[in-house]
């Protein structure tokens, strides 16, 4: 009964992050029906898309410190709250300014929840949980835009496909009020370390090895955004693919983190965090040579290997949070690592858009080699610097 209940739990956390994925693809694929709707540019999507991501740094900033008021469990039912409140309010609303109103729930909501779930699976949980959870994020992220395509298709309002997600979540919210002594239950002991401890998001800044996580989050985060934004241009206008194949290619890169993050998940049974960590990032570079380098077919394999590589580094960054910098910081450097991340994918590819309007996207590859390399030696910095604290201690 004891395991029963468990893995009940965990199927929770699991659907948390499905509902945490779900949102995030929709205004993409509603806005281009949306626009006329609002008489407003096609470009205003920016201010809605800002809106949200702003929102999100802010909630992630401030998660931990709420955690430790009211429990992960508290807050994560009131995120969801505030999604649904947010994707209803998409559904209904007539006005491109309420539009915005709307967006701010939804952007307070996903970082609260992005936050206080890693870092509780982060404390209590095994690598390979925290591998899958980030799946789950991606089956959510899959789905949404599915049920937004099939409403569009059969010539339903975009405000269907919002109002369906709407409710979607508030069936979540009404599992997760229920299982608030789980919740409770499984926390005791992350009750007890986040009271003795004082730790805020501004106290870890000097401590060694935090910067350059820091920096990892934004350039990983960074290239994934700029994939997501620009790899069908790139397939398009310098690699001479048809629009057609290029976002089945990029479609393929999705579903291949998700495969990814499966497997990763099976993978840290036997290999550990930091060799799982190298290796991914490895495999992304002779991705991303492969498609710099390849034409035709080959850039299929090419955009596989990047999901591939991609797969397992934020959710083992994550998890590797208390190992490199205490149980004690864990909570607060995660929640700055969330909002970096966020910063990373809000800033750099819209700048790299204005590069290559400028120059060419033949760079396209050559930055995210870049990235890459930041990431790669941002990773050997963190472990040189905590083989150099355990020496000394």
């Amino acid at each position: 009964m004891r395991n029963l209940r468990k893995l009940v739990f965990i199927f929770i956390i699991y659907s948390t992050y499905i509902s945490l994925g779900l949102p995030d693809s929709l205004l993409g694929v509603a806005w281009p029906t949306m626009v006329g709707e609002f008489h407003v540019a096609y470009s205003a999507v920016g201010i809605i898309s800002m809106t949200i991501a702003i929102c999100t740094v802010i909630s992630s900033l401030q998660a931990i410190r709420i955690t430790q008021k009211i429990g992960t469990g508290k807050l994560v039912v009131g995120s969801v709250l505030l999604t649904s409140i947010g994707l209803i309010g998409f559904a209904v609303t007539q006005n491109f300014f309420l539009l915005i109103v709307a967006a701010l729930p939804l952007g307070f909501g996903a970082g609260a929840i992005d936050t206080s779930v890693n870092d509780y699976v982060a404390a209590n949980l095994k690598a390979h949980h925290m591998n899958w959870l980030h799946a789950f994020w991606g089956i959510g992220a899959t789905i949404g835009p599915m049920i937004m395509g099939v409403v569009l298709n059969n010539d339903f309002s975009w405000r269907n496909g919002y109002l369906i997600i709407g409710v979607i979540q508030l069936t979540l919210l009404f599992i997760l009020f229920f299982s608030l002594p789980l919740w409770k239950k499984n926390e005791k002991k992350v009750s007890k370390k986040s009271e003795e401890s004082t730790t805020s998001a501004g106290s870890v800044w000097k401590q060694t090895g935090v910067l350059f996580s820091l920096l990892s989050f934004v350039f990983y985060v960074g290239l994934e955004g700029t994939i997501f934004l620009w790899g069908s241009s790139y397939l398009i206008e310098v690699k001479s693919i048809t629009a057609v194949n290029a976002s089945f290619i990029i479609s393929i890169f999705f579903a291949s983190i998700t495969v990814g993050r499966i497997i990763s998940g099976f993978i840290t049974f036997w290999l550990s965090n930091q060799k799982l960590l190298l290796f991914s990032e490895i495999t992304l570079f002779i991705g991303i040579l492969t498609v710099a380098f390849g034409r035709g077919s080959i850039l299929y394999a090419g955009f596989i290997l990047i999901g591939l590589g991609c797969a397992a580094i934020f959710p083992t960054m994550i998890h590797e949070t208390p190992r490199r910098f205490g149980e004690k910081n864990s909570g607060a450097i995660i929640g700055l690592q969330v909002a970096f991340g966020y910063v990373g994918i809000t800033v750099l590819p819209p700048l790299l858009g204005v590069l290559f309007q400028g120059f060419s996207m033949n760079f396209f590859p050559v930055f995210l080699v870049t990235f890459v390399l930041v990431l790669f030696g941002a990773t050997i910095v963190i472990e040189k610097g905590r083989t150099v604290k355990n020496l000394k201690i």
